[in-house]
């Protein structure tokens, strides 16, 4: 075989095969680094990224929808509701779904504010609380119409992001019923969103029994996950959760005496406070004006609050615990028990009374302007005569009469767990300061002796004070809750009601206090005879508060006091009726004391009785 050995011949085919293999492994090179690198990409989108991207997916196709859990039931001790719940529409906006563009987002909040006349503004400040990227329903307006639901939903390809849940709501029998014992329920606030115990949207009560028992009225929210599609139109559900209610309470309140107090006082400034005497149970608590309910829970404009709130009737004061008032002479029972049970007076101690009494260079004057004539102990009370009192508060003293009046409660407060309780006042006398003239006068002890100068106190305060007299002695708090029971677990809390003081006074001195207030209401000349019905034996003592004008052009006007229990042998009501401004106790406050009496005894206002 020759070998050509040409001029022509390079001597270059082994070199051509290394070279093309060199090129085929430099591919395989490049395509297996290639595949490594998609292998790699692939896995960690898969295993390191997958949940974060699976969690991203479903935010586009799964739609959290929290079911708020119903708010437990007040009940009043008779198993009647003293506040329920209804199904009712919310407005809502869901951020992740609204339109990422600020233009066409903000189109679609011009258009929800012009189909529900909602101001736009509002709108916008609800959006910008929140995350863009947030996935649960940022609730915008409670108590929707069902014309205002329908518009959305014929506008909903317009409206993404935009939905229509349906919400418990609370329900009230009438819109100011009982408003300041129960309260109201609001959208968490932004103070109450730092505590940490909140969620944005949480309904909570903010005054009243609603704040009182808001760990217990709130249930446990329930939600769904549902699969929506491109048009976030549901398409099945993944997930449910049941709501559970809030816990069910009863209460002491009696609704039917509730609703008839609260009718006698429509139109009148003041406050009324209906109790058992036997364990402190508070049958009824009503303060006038009340403000709407309804108003408080829903939304209100900055312009609304700001009316409410300097309304010169302050309706959302409280007056039954917040609002502090001269006794007048229904502080006279305090200076009388003093008196005897010290022995500076006995019931035989007798007094002429003209009308005026002469004392330090003044002239105190009876409400009476002629006198009442020569009366003793029981008479004083009976009619009410101030000359009487005067004399005698100076025989008690001012130490002693400020020892009496502690132990039966004034001064201090009666412990009712609704918050802000006023404690009163009760003026004490101070030793002088060397080189410094008396803080006491003697003149304000005779003041004081019927109830008027700096002493001040609240109806509950009242309240408990007679009920003390009705039970011999026992100072009762104040109860408002009987007890706490959830359907699962029964009952999780109860009170049996406590005793939070004493007052020790002789059995002569109690039988005394009674046979008095017996004559205040029960003869002829007596101040109560207003609240006199025949058939049922009410004692009480009525008070005619002298008060300071609002302004020079208006001449001061006395508050009227009742305060009162029944039936005089074996007492189960205390009522103490408090109108502002409305005259004398014996004509105003007595008669309104009267008709809650009948419809208490006569009217049968209640015929179950689950206290336990």
């Amino acid at each position: 075989m020759n070998n050509w050995t040409g001029p022509g011949y390079r001597g270059s085919l082994p070199g051509r095969r290394d070279a093309a293999q060199q090129r085929i492994m430099t591919m395989s090179i490049v395509v297996i680094a290639a595949l490594l690198v998609i292998v790699c990409q692939l896995w960690y989108l898969q295993v390191l990224e997958g949940g974060r991207f699976q969690e991203a997916s479903d935010k586009n196709r799964i739609r959290i929808r929290p079911i708020a859990a119903p708010r437990g039931i007040l009940f009043d001790r008779n198993g009647l509701p003293l506040v329920d719940n209804r199904p009712t529409f919310t407005l809502s906006l869901i951020p992740r779904e609204l339109e990422r563009d600020p233009a066409k987002r903000d189109a679609t909040l011009g258009r929800v504010a012009a189909l529900l006349h909602i101001p736009y503004q509002e709108l916008q400040e609800a959006v910008a609380k929140v995350s863009s990227d947030a996935i649960l329903p940022v609730r915008i307006r409670r108590g929707l119409s069902i014309a205002d639901m329908q518009k959305v939903e014929e506008w909903k390809l317009e409206l993404p992001g935009v939905i229509v849940e349906v919400e418990p709501q609370r329900v009230y029998p009438n819109s100011r019923f009982a408003a300041h014992l129960l309260g109201y329920v609001r959208e968490v606030n932004d103070d109450q969103l730092k505590q940490g115990r909140y969620r944005r949207g949480d309904m909570v009560g903010q005054t009243g029994l609603e704040r009182l028992l808001d760990e217990f009225l709130r249930g446990k929210d329930g939600g769904e996950r549902i699969e929506v599609d491109a048009m976030g139109r549901p398409v099945r559900l993944v997930q449910s959760t049941e709501p559970h209610p809030g816990a069910q309470v009863v209460t002491t309140v009696n609704r039917r005496v509730q609703e008839v107090a609260e009718k006698l006082m429509e139109g009148k400034t003041g406050a009324v406070v209906v109790m058992d005497p036997r364990n402190g149970d508070v049958l009824a608590m009503v303060s006038t004006p009340a403000f709407d309910i309804d108003r408080f829970t829903g939304t209100i404009d900055r312009d609304a609050w700001l009316r409410v709130m300097k309304d010169p009737e302050f309706p959302m004061l409280n007056r039954t615990i917040q609002s502090q008032y001269p006794p007048g002479s229904v502080f006279k029972m305090v200076i009388a028990a003093a008196g005897l049970q010290e022995g500076t007076l006995t019931p035989a101690d007798r007094v002429h009374c003209q009308g005026e009494f002469p004392f330090g260079g003044r002239v105190f004057r009876d409400w009476k302007k002629e006198g009442h004539g020569s009366v003793n102990l029981m008479d004083a009370v009976a009619q009410s005569c101030d000359i009487f009192f005067y004399g005698a508060g100076l025989k008690v003293g001012a130490p002693a009469i400020v020892k009496y009046g502690a132990a039966f409660g004034f001064g201090t407060p009666t412990g009712i767990e609704l918050g802000t309780e006023k404690f009163g006042l009760l003026p004490a006398p101070k030793s002088p300061r060397r080189g410094r003239p008396p803080v006491w006068h003697p003149g304000e002890t005779v003041n004081m002796s019927i109830g008027q100068g700096q002493l001040l106190v609240t109806p509950m305060q009242v309240a408990r004070f007679m009920s003390a007299i009705a039970n011999g002695g026992v100072l009762w708090k104040p109860r408002i809750v009987q007890r706490i029971e959830r359907q699962e677990l029964g009952v999780i809390w109860s009170d049996a009601g406590s005793v939070n003081g004493h007052v020790e006074l002789n059995p002569a001195v109690w039988a005394f206090l009674r046979r008095s207030l017996w004559a205040v209401v029960n003869t002829p000349n007596g101040t109560g005879a207003g609240a006199r019905i025949p058939g049922l034996d009410i004692v009480g003592k009525t008070g005619t508060a002298q008060t300071v004008a609002n302004s020079k052009s208006e001449k001061g006007q006395d508050h009227a006091w009742f305060a009162s229990f029944a039936p005089a042998r074996d007492p189960e009501v205390v009522i103490v009726v408090l109108v502002e401004r409305g005259g004398h106790g014996g004509s105003v406050a007595a008669p309104i004391a009267r008709q809650i009496y009948n419809a208490i005894f006569f009217e049968k206002v209640a015929s179950i009785d689950i206290s336990g």
